[in-house]
């Protein structure tokens, strides 16, 4: 029994503490996992063992997860010297030339950064299928995906290779993978966990960073460690009274949660995912909360995915005409993943008044769920509408845009609100379908509220425990 399958990664640093394990045996230990996990799932884009090797070497600094090893996503988190791709062939061998503000408080938290973890090209879908490193596969069946785009780190997670992944979500990149994956996740309010300094705010302050877990306390200390404002930052999260730790050790007051019974545009849940809706809300009963069956609010959730796509096609051709004026030479069409080709084409059609339209939806939107919010604590439903689908399904319309639109959005339905109104959310591993994959449960707070969210997924934690499922010993639950 390895000590990865024992502990989770709080546990792994007071080992460390303790002197009882090395930071070097946990590295050694985690590559071969990681390397062996990679052979058959992809879900690696880079190796930084010499870069962990020297972080060790020169002296970790007094964390909360110091000498644990650890994976960046291959999107944000830079670190000076390290590759920053965004899953782009284009990009294969780009290197970061600074370290970000996250990256920064990722160091400091004592983690050993040993390699990022595989995306699709510029993390604009659900599935890695197109990943330049070759498809990811979801550990419960690698014919499927895992999610994204956080997708090689909900796969380490998932498959129990590593207890703490860095992930970040634009329309619901940590949740959709955790979900699927059958791993924990929490997507912080807007403003919480800095993006900078080379960025601010992604896709018009729609994506922001977070972790993937096996335990609810990792996500929590790790929150305590990266959350906080940075220089330049138009948003800032009201601050916690206590930390996020802490939360997970105090008692969860009674709650008045929505249960959800289809998606945000009326459409029914796979059979599957509602009885484990309704499951979910029989255990919130047993544990002494109100559950309430009730509509979602009234806002039109196609409208606000139009708008919503709008600014990544805009924010793609942006940045691919910066290549070509930093080059000298305009990006030709194949150079760049097709996709993402459709995407900027659309990008560039977009006119200042419809961008405008994208920011005035979004106050809308935004404004319809805190009022509707005010009856409740919390909102559950499925993280996803269903099970996952095959590698590649996602890229069947590539080359239609629009059509590629309500496509992903079939998928999309239930996260992507909360990205454009800041409020945090958390997939919960709380049950299995009966073919044996993951079904992860969303909970949607109020903005600023992580709080409740982490003293809840505490608490389901310990009624429903999911430690122990891994691909490789599933279990009935």
């Amino acid at each position: 029994m390895s000590l990865f399958d024992e502990h989770d990664a709080l546990g792994l640093a007071g080992l460390v503490a303790a002197g009882d394990v090395s930071p070097t045996e946990l590295l050694d230990e985690a590559i071969g996992r990681v390397d062996a996990l990679d052979a058959d799932l992809h879900v690696l884009a880079d190796r930084y063992h010499d870069f962990a090797r020297a972080q060790i070497e020169s002296g970790l600094p007094a964390g909360p997860f110091t000498g644990v090893p650890f994976l960046r996503k291959d999107s944000a988190a830079e670190i000076e010297g390290l590759s920053a791709t965004d899953g782009v062939r284009l990009l294969a061998d780009n290197v970061a030339t600074t370290t970000s503000v996250l990256g920064q408080r990722f160091l400091e938290s004592g983690v050993v950064v040993f390699g990022a973890t595989a995306v699709p090209p510029m993390c604009v879908t659900i599935d890695t299928d197109r990943s330049r490193t070759g498809p990811c596969g979801n550990p419960w069946d690698p014919t499927l995906t895992p999610g994204g785009s956080s997708s090689g780190a909900a796969a380490v997670v998932g498959a129990g290779a590593l207890p703490l992944v860095h992930g970040n979500d634009g329309g619901g990149s940590l949740r959709i993978p955790a979900a699927w994956s059958g791993a924990f996740t929490v997507k912080p309010s807007r403003g919480r966990v800095p993006n900078g300094p080379t960025y601010t705010e992604i896709w018009m302050g729609f994506a922001t960073d977070g972790v993937i877990t096996r335990s609810v306390r990792d996500s929590a200390a790790m929150l305590d460690a990266i959350s906080g404002r940075e220089l330049g930052n138009r948003y800032v999260a009201p601050e916690p009274q206590r930390s996020y730790l802490e939360e997970t050790k105090r008692p969860c007051s009674p709650l008045r949660i929505a249960m959800l019974e289809r998606t945000h545009a009326g459409a029914e849940f796979d059979p599957d995912y509602l009885a484990a809706t309704h499951r979910t809300a029989e255990l919130l009963t047993s544990l002494g909360h109100q559950v309430e069956t009730t509509p979602s609010p009234e806002f039109d959730v196609d409208a606000l995915s139009v708008e919503l796509y709008k600014t990544v096609a805009v924010d793609l051709a942006r940045g691919f005409d910066a290549m070509g004026e930093a080059r000298g030479k305009p990006l030709a069409d194949d150079e760049v993943e097709d996709l993402l080709v459709t995407l900027a084409n659309r990008g560039r059609t977009v006119t200042a008044a419809e961008y405008a339209r994208v920011n005035e939806l979004s106050q809308e939107v935004s404004y319809a769920w805190d009022v509707y919010m005010q009856q409740f604590d919390l909102v559950l439903s499925p993280t996803m509408p269903g099970p996952p689908p095959p590698l590649g399904e996602i890229y069947r319309y590539e080359h239609d845009y629009e059509a590629f639109r309500v496509h992903q959005d079939s998928y999309l339905n239930m996260t992507m609100v909360q990205n454009v109104t800041g409020q945090p959310a958390m997939s919960v591993p709380l049950w299995q379908s009966p073919t044996g994959l993951p079904i992860g449960m969303m909970f949607v707070a109020r903005y600023g509220d992580e709080p409740t969210l982490f003293s809840l997924a505490a608490q389901l934690e310990e009624a429903e425990p999911w430690w122990s499922r891994r691909p490789n010993n599933q279990q009935e639950s």
